[in-house]
């Protein structure tokens, strides 16, 4: 029988294995991504000398060959480390297509919810002498090539659920389900960089992680794609269709309603669910270097996505 040193011991252990990996996947993810655009740029330049800098900026954007290259190599690091834990012991429930539509119905409301968060950030931010426009645009514009919309509704549901609620809740769950799902979704959230962003991705992380849980790893992969998809034609649809957007907006503030009665009429389930093993596993996590330096990249670089006014 384990006495609770023990536990402690393997608890910071595993913890510092997931920070070091995570911290590893940064590394990778910003030294591969910079040398690839290095590369691309030197490649244009030499192929047209006459190119501008704003001209550049925009092909690498828009091609995202740097973002798909640098987010697979890092997920590779992810899986070497911490992928043991990927495949989970016992099967869960079978998600239909009413449960996988009302998921759908829950992630958008969730969206709805968390943007609205966003508001007093914004706020803060610009008394602060700062600005999120670029944060703004980054977070809410769409794909402008086939290899970005690939990107978007492919390539970054399937890295990022396999990575975070795949290896990285999976490895948290044995101290706890609730504090797996949350830790996740918090390092989610950050992972993104974004002051805007943040709040919609810690929020859309906690109902993929659930799905993740309750249903499958590909159930959360096939949500995260399907919203992904929903996001990119909204994004095509034009301004001025203002009875469009009308419904659109509607449509999400009902989304929000079923989530907020959803989750009121199953308080007592989620609680149950997101139960802790009673060990102090939050004060361990946080009192781990090796967290506590991952906690600070992931805060610093967010930080960074507001830009002097």
């Amino acid at each position: 029988m384990w006495d609770e040193n023990d536990l402690r011991h393997t608890a910071k252990r595993d913890f510092r294995r997931l920070a070091i990996t995570l911290i590893l996947q940064e590394i990778v993810l910003l030294g591969s991504a910079y040398s690839i655009q290095h590369l691309l740029i030197s490649y244009w330049k030499d192929q047209n000398p006459a190119v501008t800098a704003s001209e550049l900026y925009d092909r690498l954007w828009n091609t995202g060959m740097d973002m798909i290259a640098a987010s697979l190599l890092g997920f590779a690091v992810v899986m070497l480390l911490l992928g043991s834990r990927l495949r989970r012991r016992s099967p869960g429930e079978r998600m239909g297509p009413r449960q996988f539509l009302l998921a759908l119905v829950g992630i958008n409301g969730m969206q709805f919810l968390a943007t609205i968060v966003t508001i007093p950030i914004e706020r803060i931010v610009e008394r602060a002498g700062y600005s999120l426009e670029q944060a703004t645009e980054a977070s809410t514009g769409t794909s402008a090539t086939a290899s970005m919309f690939l990107y978007s509704i492919i390539i970054a549901p399937m890295v990022e659920e396999v990575v975070f609620r795949g290896a990285v809740q999976r490895w948290l769950e044995p101290w706890g389900r609730g504090f797996a799902l949350i830790t996740s979704a918090v390092l989610f959230g950050l992972m993104h960089n974004n002051l805007v962003q943040l709040p919609v991705a810690f929020a859309c992380g906690l109902l993929f992680g659930y799905i993740a849980q309750r249903f499958s790893l590909r159930a959360s992969i096939a949500a995260h794609a399907a919203n992904n998809m929903i996001v990119e034609l909204i994004g095509l649809l034009p301004d001025d269709w203002n009875i469009v957007w009308a419904v659109y907006s509607v449509a999400m503030l009902l989304c929000a309603a079923y989530l907020l009665y959803w989750c009121l009429t199953r308080s007592e389930a989620l609680l149950r669910w997101c139960r802790g093993s009673g060990l102090p596993v939050v004060h361990w996590f946080l009192t781990s270097v090796p967290v506590l330096l991952l906690l600070t990249i992931y805060i610093l670089r967010t930080l960074g996505s507001a830009m002097p006014a």
